[in-house]
């Protein structure tokens, strides 16, 4: 991870999150995810969901996105946290929520930096009295769920599904009871 630098990310960097999550999603979910679906994301209105997401976090500041900088000054991933968002899984314990983690590019992978991602956003959740997290991931994606149980996660045993041009989308959610093993990877 060197050269990378994790900083808050805030409203005026919605575009580049938008970028950032469209490539990201294209890159890691092409075996996954509808082809029309993919190629059907557009980074305006991805900025505009952004900038909504980072207005309601003014309310909450449990919630947060970090961004990755590389020493080339360009994004090379960002992360996003808050309070937990599923009754479900809230009601077994867990009281935050790791709501998306990613990497542009596959270059950018294995080499710390999405640990490091991690790391920030327990910290941050941590500093708000929130001790432990969950993540949802897409079942099929074996690359993300190695990644978490490699950091501790464990399978919840709550499954969900989501839904992308009436192509349902089994996920699954990992959960770590003690998120401050994760701050040590920041």
């Amino acid at each position: 991870m060197v050269g990378v630098r994790i900083r808050r990310a805030g409203v005026d960097d919605a575009e580049i999150i938008a970028r950032l999550h469209v490539a990201a999603w294209r890159e890691s979910y092409a075996a996954i995810v509808p082809r029309e679906a993919l190629a059907a994301m557009d980074v305006s209105d991805r900025a505009a969901r952004w900038r909504d997401i980072f207005h309601a976090q003014e309310d909450d500041g449990a919630s947060a996105v970090f961004l990755a900088i590389g020493e080339d000054d360009e994004p090379k991933g960002f992360a996003a946290c808050g309070r937990q968002r599923v009754e479900r899984v809230e009601a077994a314990g867990f009281a935050g929520e790791f709501t998306a983690i990613y990497l542009l590019g596959r270059a950018h992978q294995r080499r710390g930096l999405g640990r490091a991602l991690m790391g920030a956003m327990a910290k941050n959740l941590i500093a708000k009295g929130l001790s432990s997290a969950s993540v949802w991931v897409f079942r099929d994606n074996s690359v993300a769920r190695r990644f978490y149980e490699a950091l501790g996660g464990e399978e919840t045993g709550i499954d969900g599904e989501w839904s992308v041009l009436g192509v349902a989308l089994p996920d699954m959610s990992y959960g770590w009871r003690d998120i401050s093993n994760l701050v040590a990877h920041q």
